[in-house]
């Protein structure tokens, strides 16, 4: 392993709210098709319908055998030959025609016939006894029922009565109709009979065998998509999650299981909400008595969570919201490691559903947010997860707590919320910039991104968040600025320290002047990095210029090693790159444009110099370009939040009246 290393990949760089984001229809399948044929003709019951036919044509065989044995008797030998036939010959004649139920009334007698109905006896007396010797061997010696119930994952009591009415139903349809009507059968059709036209019990039997198939990994495909395409068999599966009698948890959990793995897909999913009262029946697995189908319920809702229709009736259903929400309550946990782990479980699902429906984008997403912001108990719910200590649950459920409130925190009102809300940017700033002497206990780099894009978030237009996030780092923004050169964060403590410069009070503008601290990282980022990193620096650059005199600006940059001259052709570069708005980095231009702005207005001399650079021929290419990306601060899918006060025409404006006055 010496001279070898690992580098992993940080989302640093991921696409996040800050930039618009087109749809993606991702294909939800576990298997290929492939491989779910494969499945299909691997079928272990294929050797129980197998069995019944070979059973059934030696029954049927023997029958016919004993039916023309029956009328030879009958019409031959005692209805042509009665007369001479021998005293032994007519009663062991009679004696057989009595065994088919028949009479006899033949006169005759002739060798020949004899012979005949002795050797249709005999054939059929050997054709029931092949018939018996093989389910013996097969069913008795071999155990094939058995086998192939442990092969299905029925290995139980009430499997083995599964498989077992399987097989002699499907016997039975080999004997009544024609011999290839039980080849045909297979577990999941039977299940769904049983399902749909059975009785109580019969209905409690196929959800049990349903239930078997899909927790197999190598049954699981074939029988969700059979499910999934059997709209009677989905229907009464959501019916029996609403079966709330005390002695049909088994037949609910079993229904719960099979409903989770079906709703993994998209389509199934949406057929699923198609049925009426869907919603409402899984609802109902909340408020059961069983921890069980709680987390059933809960997971079953956050696969339904996918569509934009599904969530917004998930927000439609009465007092839906408030369950879930109740379920993220982890501080009242007990010393018991059972009640923990309940708790712990029921969280995590919880937190799942609700930042799935927090992210949810356009105008379902908008009042989503909404209405999950205005249950009182949201919020400090997320707050006490993210104070919860353990190390084993941390991680994952910090991120998920912690996206919730970015998500939430779209909404204007939502953000200020969150930044009441007692020690939640406390413990936000404390993910983020970890002390450095709790090593041991430092958060997973992911959270610490996360924990960066809600401050970022909660800084955005808030001038009293933006306050408390400066007094949670300690009343200054040095920590934030050493971050700057920490590559796991330093989108995120750049984009923080834009926000906190632009949206903080006229009261915190002394601490935020030690942002000059960072000027030579600043300045040499905007020289050395392209994209999101470069799109971020420009912004902060241009803020912090508002904190320095002309004379800091040039000392700093002679300390990075840059001339104003290779400043000022960067940012014209940027706009000659850029002719057009880039969704990766909607803002560039904007940023770049504000960086000019603030150079010329710092110092007269940077107004020739883009003059000579060629600024004003590449602004007015900006102005006939400027589309409504550029205009947001925030997007929620492709829509854009947070409207710019002023608009890049405003910018550019602005720009060419200072080149004017020169």
């Amino acid at each position: 392993m010496s001279g070898r290393s690992v580098r992993v990949q940080i989302p640093d760089q991921l696409p996040t709210l800050f930039e618009p984001q087109k749809a993606i229809m991702t294909p939800h399948s576990r298997a290929s098709v492939d491989d779910e044929d494969d499945g299909d003709a691997a079928q272990p019951e294929r050797r129980l319908t197998v069995l019944a036919l070979q059973l059934a044509v030696l029954e049927k065989a023997g029958s016919r055998l004993g039916t023309l044995g029956f009328i030879w008797a009958t019409v031959v030998l005692l209805g042509g030959f009665a007369i001479t036939l021998g005293r032994t010959d007519f009663w062991c004649i009679t004696t057989l025609l009595l065994r088919y139920g028949g009479s006899a009334e033949a006169r005759t007698n002739r060798s020949s016939a004899l012979d005949i109905f002795y050797g249709l006896a005999l054939a059929e007396g050997l054709l029931f006894l092949v018939e018996r010797a093989l389910w013996q061997w097969r069913v008795g010696h071999r155990r094939l029922l058995e086998r192939v119930a442990k092969e299905c994952h029925l290995a139980t009591a009430c499997g083995a009565v599964a498989v077992r009415r399987f097989f002699y139903d499907s016997y039975s349809r080999c004997l009544n109709g024609s011999i290839f009507d039980g080849l045909h059968m297979d577990l999941v059709s039977y299940a769904d009979d049983l399902l749909t036209a059975g009785s109580h019990d019969e209905q409690r039997l196929g959800a049990f065998v349903l239930v078997a198939l899909v927790e197999s990994d190598h049954f699981a495909d074939s029988t969700l998509r059979r499910i999934g395409t059997s709209a009677p068999t989905t229907e009464r599966l959501i019916e029996m999650l609403s079966w709330n009698n005390s002695s049909e948890k088994g037949v609910r959990r079993s229904a719960a299981v099979v409903v989770s793995m079906l709703t993994e897909g998209k389509l199934n999913a949406l057929r699923v909400t198609g049925i009426p009262g869907a919603i409402e029946s899984v609802a109902s697995l909340l408020y059961a008595d069983l921890d069980e189908l709680n987390l059933l319920g809960l997971s079953i809702l956050n696969k339904l969570a996918h569509d934009h229709d599904i969530c917004d009736k998930i927000g439609k259903t009465k007092g839906l919201l408030d369950k879930i929400i109740s379920y993220s309550s982890i501080a009242n946990a007990s010393a018991t490691a059972r009640t923990d782990t309940r708790l712990m479980a029921g969280g995590k699902q919880s937190l799942r559903v609700v930042k799935r429906l927090a992210s949810i984008t356009g105008t379902t997403g908008k009042i989503l947010r909404r209405e999950l912001s205005d249950i009182v108990f949201t919020v400090s719910n997320v707050r006490d997860v993210l104070e919860q200590r353990d190390g084993k649950a941390r991680t994952e459920l910090h991120q998920l707590a912690i996206e919730i409130l970015t998500n939430l925190a779209m909404d204007e009102e939502a953000r200020e919320m969150i930044g009441r809300t007692g020690g939640v940017v406390s413990e936000l700033v404390a993910m983020f910039l970890p002390a450095t002497e709790a090593v041991g206990d430092k958060p997973a780099d992911a959270v610490r991104v996360e924990a960066g894009e809600a401050l970022a978030m909660l800084a955005l237009d808030s001038r009293s968040n933006c306050g408390a996030i400066i007094v949670a780092c300690g009343g200054g923004v040095e920590r934030l600025v050493e971050a700057l050169s920490d590559p796991v964060v330093v989108v995120r403590a750049a984009r923080i320290l834009r926000n906190l410069c632009t949206y903080a009070g006229e009261e915190w503008q002394l601490p935020l002047r030690g942002i000059i601290a960072g000027a030579n990282k600043v300045l040499r980022t905007i020289m050395a990095e392209k994209g999101k990193v470069l799109n971020i620096f420009l912004g902060l650059a241009a803020q912090m210029l508002r904190f320095m005199d002309p004379g800091e600006l040039r000392t700093s940059l002679a300390a990075a090693s840059i001339t104003e001259e290779a400043l000022a052709k960067a940012l014209v570069q940027v706009l000659r790159e850029y002719s057009r708005p880039s969704m990766a980095v909607p803002r560039i231009r904007r940023y770049a444009i504000e960086l000019a702005v603030a150079m010329m207005r710092s110092d007269e001399r940077y107004v020739a110099l883009f003059v000579e650079l060629g600024l004003q021929g590449q602004l007015r290419r900006v102005a006939a370009t400027t589309s409504e990306l550029e205009c947001f601060n925030v997007f929620s899918g492709s829509v854009g939040l947070s409207r710019r006060g002023v608009s890049v025409c405003a910018d550019v404006e602005s720009a060419l009246e200072l080149m004017r006055q020169a």
